[in-house]
């Protein structure tokens, strides 16, 4: 009995911010450990220079920098969407689809834009790290 009463004295003592235990910091090191990891992992983490992922139907895909002047056609159901890589920045030039929304949008060049023919199920997206920019700022 004597040894339950202290062993309860050990653990009020320790939530009431005493000592900490080999377990309170096992804990500790394995959340930190964790965190830095998740960090380490997120996507587009350590990319400086921006690229472009350009995908479309039936498995299309290219991967471009954004400093290399190119053009893509890009197959889809409705006909063939041509993307342009030029200056830094990309766009699409032409597409079959009937609203244009995707060419209405012009060129995109900052991590995280896109650019999306829905209709003939082609997607333009610019990734890198943007890390140095601000996205949002409220008050």
């Amino acid at each position: 009995m004597a040894g339950s009463k202290e062993s309860l004295r050990g653990l009020r003592r320790s939530a009431q911010g005493g000592a900490t235990t080999w377990a309170d910091r096992i804990v500790l090191y394995a959340l930190v450990g964790a965190g830095l990891l998740s960090i380490a992992a997120a996507p587009g983490a350590g990319t400086g220079a921006n690229e472009v992922q350009i995908e479309g139907d039936a498995g299309y895909e290219r991967i471009v920098s954004l400093e290399a002047d190119a053009r893509f056609e890009v197959p889809g159901p409705l006909g063939t969407t041509v993307v342009e890589v030029a200056g830094g920045a990309v766009r699409v030039v032409d597409s079959p689809c009937r609203q244009k929304i995707c060419q209405g949008m012009g060129a995109i060049e900052e991590p995280g834009e896109m650019s999306v023919c829905v209709p003939n199920r082609v997607v333009v997206v610019v990734r890198g790290d943007s890390r140095g920019s601000t996205d949002a700022v409220t008050r």
